[in-house]
């Protein structure tokens, strides 16, 4: 299982790890400039830490086959299911959520794996099961796989990491060839049942939805970050003020500066060019993911492929969009940029297995 031909080394995507690489390099100075030689200098340590873990866990993907992953990919929903029922009873509520088991000195969030254990289940379950994966059957099947585990989410409550599942699904059953017309119904059904789901939202996301229609509602409240995140990109203008004149982010203005809220930090400190080549970075990323699930030449490693790259698409997406306002904010990290380590550490895992398809390709 973890025998390693040197041969695929000849297979590497190295414009992968370079992105990867860029995007990690500009997440330690940004958090070393929020405060050098002090609280930031400490979390840019940390995140160096994190990716020293994630770089192992990246290279033990890496070494195993994927198809070895995707065949055990049951027994990984059971225990990710575990893992979401134990942070109900193991968990520590931390800001109204209870998302995270604590082991000693670490903080664990099983939402942030789950996201890849889904993929791999739905790589499985499309590939082995004798239902036609384009016929509506694919589409009951990997629904039913999301039920249990988007149900729990949302229970912790996490709605932002529950709702990035829905469109990697999509983004798979696009990839496998389901019928527009079929995932046409399913939008329609989905938009008829929005109403419904406002009396099951716990009162602060209903106060963020509205914030998010009316940003001016509620503005040393709910509103608060993103009005301080959009006058710290805006007060970056086209080239920033360096890390030194950056004092929305310096100077704490803006909460969860150094996680979910990490681009305005960056957009503040480097302004438009410097997000133009950040955003450049990640869709060189994504582009390369999508790459990879095209030339993959078996279905496992095509599917498995796209929902990795579609996690990584759809969290970049969201983050950007909540931080400028564009979207509510729903509490979902920048891949690769924010402070956290379950997050650095599977979404390093992730690109492991991008790698592993992508050398094993001709294997």
């Amino acid at each position: 299982m973890f025998r390693f031909d040197r041969r695929l080394l000849l297979n590497v995507d190295w414009l992968l790890v370079a992105a990867a690489a860029f995007i990690i390099a500009l997440s330690v100075l940004s958090l070393w400039s929020l405060a050098p030689g002090r609280g930031g200098g400490a979390l840019a340590w940390r995140q160096l830490s994190w990716v020293g873990v994630g770089l192992l866990a990246m290279l033990v993907m890496v070494s195993v086959d994927y198809r070895h992953l995707v065949r055990a990919a049951p027994a990984f929903y059971v225990m990710g299911v575990a893992l979401l029922l134990t942070v109900f009873i193991l968990g520590r509520t931390v800001s109204g959520a209870r998302r995270w088991i604590h082991l000693g000195p670490l903080t664990f969030q099983p939402s942030e794996l789950f996201k890849l254990i889904f993929v791999l289940v739905l790589a499985w379950a499309l590939t082995t099961w004798r239902t036609p994966s384009s016929s509506r059957g694919g589409v009951l099947v990997t629904f039913a796989i999301l039920a249990v585990p988007f149900v729990l989410v949302v229970r912790q409550p996490d709605l932002g990491t529950a709702l990035v599942l829905v469109p990697v699904a999509i983004a798979i059953l696009v990839g496998i060839g389901v019928r527009l017309r079929v995932l046409g119904m399913l939008a329609a059904a989905g938009v008829s049942a929005l109403p419904l789901f406002w009396f099951v939202l716990k009162p602060y996301q209903r106060d963020r939805l509205l914030v998010y229609l009316d940003p001016f509602r509620d503005p040393l409240g709910t509103a608060y970050n993103v009005i301080q995140a959009k006058i710290a990109i805006g007060s970056g203008q086209l080239f920033g003020k360096g890390p030194s004149g950056a004092t929305q982010s310096r100077l704490a203005f803006l909460p969860e500066r150094h996680t979910d809220f990490i681009f305005a930090v960056f957009a503040e400190m480097w302004g438009f060019i410097g997000c133009l080549v950040l955003i450049a970075a990640y869709g060189l990323l994504v582009l390369r993911g999508f790459e990879i699930a095209a030339s993959a030449r078996e279905p496992r490693g095509r599917i498995l492929a796209l929902g990795v790259t579609a996690v990584f698409a759809t969290q970049t997406l969201v983050n950007l969009g909540m931080v400028t306002g564009l979207l509510p904010v729903v509490g979902i990290p920048l891949p690769l940029m924010s402070y956290g380590g379950s997050s650095m550490v599977v979404s390093l895992m992730g690109l492991g297995l991008l790698l592993s398809i992508r050398m094993r390709q001709f294997y």
